[in-house]
């Protein structure tokens, strides 16, 4: 901007121009140094809030009040504990038959034995189901894929859904992660 106002200014100011050397333009004022005098220094964890009492004698010059004008802080209280599994309410009984949201469980629980007594492998066709008993065959259809399948397990453990297909029975119905599909008991 200076370079756009030179111009503009005239023959007077190029001779008001003055030398200047750097050390005069940042020179500073002399400094005084105020006297240190020693304090004792008073620490936030004082002796007689940590222990309750004085823990080291006190000179009468130390014994000056110290004035603060905020309260003594409450104590801190721990954050109150999230509630466990046990105290959350159960889940509504799943529906056994209609229109049923279903997901799928695979490789985390191959070669664990399922609430049925079997063995859970990729190739196992069956359902899990919250309530329904051990072995009673399902009706499902999903986009005109029909199928009949055991209850084989209990799950899922998600509100709002009513199955849990196995990895075989998932691939077989064609079915995304989360499916939207009739059911019903029976053969």
């Amino acid at each position: 901007m200076f370079a756009c106002l030179v111009p503009f200014l005239g023959p007077s100011f190029a001779g008001d121009v003055r030398p200047i050397s750097v050390a005069q333009a940042f020179a500073t004022a002399a400094v005084e140094l105020a006297p240190i005098t020693p304090e004792r220094v008073r620490d936030v964890a004082r002796a007689e809030v940590v222990l309750g009492a004085q823990a080291t004698p006190v000179t009468a010059v130390e014994q000056t009040p110290i004035a603060t004008a905020e309260p003594k802080p409450e104590p801190i209280r721990a954050p109150a504990a999230a509630p466990s599994i046990a105290t959350l309410p159960p889940l509504p009984d799943p529906p056994t038959a209609g229109i049923v949201i279903a997901s799928w469980y695979g490789p985390g629980f191959y070669g664990n034995r399922t609430a049925c007594g079997q063995t859970y492998t990729p190739e196992i066709v069956g359902v899990a189901h919250r309530t329904l008993p051990c072995g009673t065959l399902v009706l499902l259809e999903y986009r005109g894929v029909s199928m009949t399948v055991p209850v084989i397990d209990r799950g899922p453990y998600v509100a709002g859904r009513a199955l849990d297909l196995s990895h075989a029975t998932h691939v077989a119905m064609g079915c995304p992660d989360l499916c939207t599909l009739s059911m019903r008991i029976g053969q």
